[in-house]
């Protein structure tokens, strides 16, 4: 996905304990597998993060999701972001 789908949706960013923990094994989860939507595509609503949960295939990626699902849409966004791109800071889209 891209930045610029983040910055359609407003540039939604949350760093928190939550983006922390869970910004590696998004960037480390399979983009082929079955939580492809959300961690190629960057499909970050409660729908496509349920749908991908439900077709978990082990503890990490049904974990993972799960994470998600408890996050807000700022923390959503930072976690994709920051696996993506870790040297990312929101001052670079400022105005």
């Amino acid at each position: 996905m891209c930045l610029g789908c983040w910055e359609k949706e407003g540039k939604p960013f949350e760093w928190t304990e939550n983006v922390r923990r869970w910004r590696e094994p998004f960037a480390t989860a399979d983009e082929f597998g079955p939580l492809h939507i959300v961690v190629s595509d960057w499909n970050l609503d409660d729908e496509e993060i349920q749908y991908c949960f439900e077709r978990a295939s082990d503890t990490s990626e049904r974990d993972l999701c799960a994470a998600l699902l408890a996050m807000s849409t700022g923390e959503r966004w930072a976690t994709a972001i920051l696996a993506q791109y870790p040297d990312f800071t929101v001052d670079q889209y400022a105005n």
